[in-house]
């Protein structure tokens, strides 16, 4: 209701027309209806007509005392209701009511009932009948005159309530598409207004999410890189130490350390870069047909190496099988993939790479034989920095599966995922399967 209240004087200003027409055209409609019932030359015309229908009866040859007595009686009735009510004042307001009292008594005077029948008698009705004549013609054509005069009044009456009428519902259409475009505009302004206050809730939002997401990108960072960078320095620092009696195994055991600490730096300097690139929409997949069982195997030589004495073995259901794919990025997933795999996973468990085709797709799984994910934890693995709970104390930036996702879905595919608390986890890369002399 309030939100009409506004609106209230235009409503009046629309209505008031209309109900001020709707008044202007009854009133017409009921003038119309009274102007039809007051047609007093009809009346004088039906008086004339029974005055003439006595007058011959009177002069016809075989004459009849009955049938001009009931001539004369609708005479006389027809003068005395010409003579009664609204038809003797029209006639006095055009100057005849002494003429109609003078036809009255003349034909009153007349009345076989008292004067009696007789040839004397009918021939004096006959004769004052054709005199009579003159004078209604008179009367006749005055009442003629001032019913056109008053037709005309009226036609005029009626054409101003006419144009009345209808500049008033021109008005209340007018106030009434006022009304409408008012309501529209405010209708807009709104949906405006609440259009920019979502927009500018979204881009609270999404100011929110990247100030959070930088916040765990500093915090990350911080901490992966401190953990190289302090295993460098203890290995230097443990040489520095040993001065003199450094031996070469003492060596080549701090290399290694400060190798598998420069590689890890390295990795995550490779990803934040590519998190980068990401955002920026600096990443294109280059999509041709590549072998995707090659890329696995090379994907598990890279892993062996970098973790000799794990068991990972490859397993493939064709001999050539293709996708239409980047083998750059592809490579970057598995990667991704095979280490998540490795690092949850007990040492003295197997991880699994196998590659297959199903419904006009390609994949490779990697299977691991690690604690699984908890279904809390589920919903969120693909999100960036998300680390559960049971894994914040292992190692990882909490980017590998959100990147090996997005990396999927720039060349047309999708990263599947299979989870059992307590006994492992699938995580599936699936492509557009492609031949090999597919453009």
């Amino acid at each position: 209701m309030a939100l009409f209240l506004p609106y209230l004087p235009l409503l009046l200003i629309c209505f008031g027309p209309l109900a001020f027409a709707l008044a202007k055209t009854s009133a017409l409609e009921r003038d119309m209806r009274i102007a039809v019932t007051e047609n007093m030359l009809w009346v004088v015309t039906q008086t004339q007509k029974e005055v003439m229908a006595l007058t011959l009866a009177a002069a016809a040859p075989d004459r009849q005392a009955e049938e001009i007595a009931q001539s004369f009686d609708l005479a006389v009735s027809r003068l005395t209701l010409l003579g009664q009510g609204p038809q003797q004042r029209y006639l006095a307001e055009l100057g005849h009511a002494d003429t109609l009292q003078q036809i009255t008594t003349r034909i009153l005077a007349l009345d076989p009932e008292v004067q009696g029948h007789g040839p004397a008698q009918h021939a004096a009705i006959y004769e004052q009948g054709l005199a009579l004549q003159s004078q209604f013609n008179r009367l006749a054509n005055d009442v003629m005159m001032q019913e056109w005069e008053i037709a005309a009044e009226r036609l005029d009456t009626y054409r101003s309530t006419q144009t009345t009428v209808i500049f008033a519902v021109a008005f209340a259409f007018l106030g009434a598409m006022g009304i409408s475009w008012l309501f529209l505009r405010n209708k807009r302004r709104l949906n405006e207004a609440e259009i920019q206050r979502r927009r500018d809730s979204a881009l609270l939002q999404e100011a929110r999410d990247t100030s959070e997401m930088y916040r765990d990108f500093a915090a990350m960072v911080s901490h992966q890189m401190r953990t190289p960078l302090s295993l460098i320095d203890s290995a230097m620092h443990r040489l520095a130490r040993r001065g003199d009696a450094v031996t070469a195994s003492d060596v080549a055991e701090r290399q290694g350390v400060v190798q598998d600490a420069v590689r890890r730096m390295t990795r995550l300097v490779e990803t934040v870069l590519l998190v980068g690139k990401l955002d920026n929409r600096q990443v294109r997949g280059n999509l041709a047909p590549a072998a995707l069982d090659a890329l696995a195997q090379s994907a598990l030589t890279e892993a062996r190496g970098l973790h000799p004495g794990r068991d990972i073995r490859l397993s493939s259901t064709g001999s050539r099988i293709m996708a239409l794919c980047d083998p750059l990025l592809v490579a970057h997933i598995l990667e991704n993939l095979l280490a998540n795999a490795l690092r949850y996973s007990p040492v003295e468990t197997r991880v699994e790479l196998r590659v297959f085709s199903q419904g006009g797709q390609v994949a490779c799984a990697v299977t691991d034989q690690g604690p699984g994910i908890a279904p809390a934890d589920q919903p969120h693995v693909f999100k960036r920095y998300f680390r559960g709970e049971a894994h914040r104390a292992e190692q990882g930036t909490g980017l590998g599966l959100a990147l090996a996702r997005e990396l999927a879905e720039l060349q047309g595919g999708r990263i599947g995922m299979d989870t059992w608390p307590g006994r492992g986890s699938v995580f599936t890369l699936w492509l557009p399967a492609a031949s090999e002399g597919r453009p």
